[in-house]
């Protein structure tokens, strides 16, 4: 028997309007990172009856997630589905530790990289609460391209506020996720077009500090096709690594409208 089979409903969560990525869906990583949390904790459950073992989870994102809406967590076996109503939002699942990650990028460098930023330039959504640059409210990153490194390669500093805390004096999982998921998509030439997070799976070791100053760096794999992919990092200054993410994005195309995309975060 599974452990969900007497509890399948795992209660809800809501996003807020000020956590978004589009204008009208959630951010992908931070939505992502408040499923995995809640799936996490049902996971335990199944680990001490099933002795599961260790891994790390991933959230696959089936439709943009609304905002200040009630969404619908239940269990089937070793997933955790998320509803909209009667539509399928996002399904959280075990998986083997994520083994990729990117190199440090020392402070100084990362925040030279920053100036560079092509956010600043060009956005294709400039209000998204983790990169965007109309938001001073949001987390302000700025990834950009890293000086003599490859192209591919990006890096920002994040210094989580007080907003941040989630009353531990660290910065709450699901900003870690956040900051772990636009970063990877400044490596994929988002000027083109569009981009939005389809699948992202995330191993945080520690949590930051509020008021500690970290480093996040990304690489990608840019190319033409519509579906790409790239790694994150997150780092205290000393080069400690504090968390790493993979991510599948997917390329919009002016033929389909967002809010039937099959994906959602900026």
């Amino acid at each position: 028997m599974h452990a969900f089979a007497d509890r399948p409903a795992l209660g809800t969560i809501r996003v807020a309007r000020r956590h978004n990525g589009p204008p009208d869906s959630a951010n992908g990583g931070y939505v992502s990172g408040l499923v995995a949390e809640r799936a996490r904790r049902a996971l335990e459950t199944l680990r001490e009856t099933a002795r599961e073992p260790e891994g790390d989870l991933a959230v696959q994102l089936h439709a943009p997630p609304p905002l200040a809406t009630d969404l619908t967590l239940t269990g089937a076996g070793r997933r955790v589905h998320v509803w909209h109503g009667e539509h399928l939002v996002a399904t959280a699942s075990p998986q083997p530790p994520v083994a990729d990650t990117v190199d440090f990028v020392p402070p100084s460098l990362a925040e030279r990289a920053m100036s560079a930023y092509g956010g600043h330039r060009h956005h294709p959504f400039p209000g998204c609460f983790v990169c965007g640059p109309a938001r001073p409210d949001g987390l302000r990153l700025a990834p950009g391209p890293v000086p003599g490194g490859p192209d591919s390669r990006v890096a920002c500093l994040w210094t989580p506020g007080a907003d941040c805390d989630d009353g531990t004096g660290t910065a709450a999982a699901e900003l870690v996720w956040a900051a772990l998921d636009c970063p990877g998509g400044w490596t994929l030439d988002p000027s083109r077009s569009p981009l939005v997070l389809g699948r992202m799976a995330a191993r945080i070791t520690e949590r930051p500090r509020i008021g500690e100053t970290v480093v996040l760096t990304g690489r990608g794999t840019p190319g033409d096709g519509r579906t790409l992919t790239c790694v994150t990092a997150l780092f205290r200054a000393d080069g400690t690594e504090l968390g790493r993410a993979t991510a599948t994005w997917v390329r919009l195309t002016t033929a389909t409208p967002l809010q039937h995309r099959k994906v959602g975060s900026s």
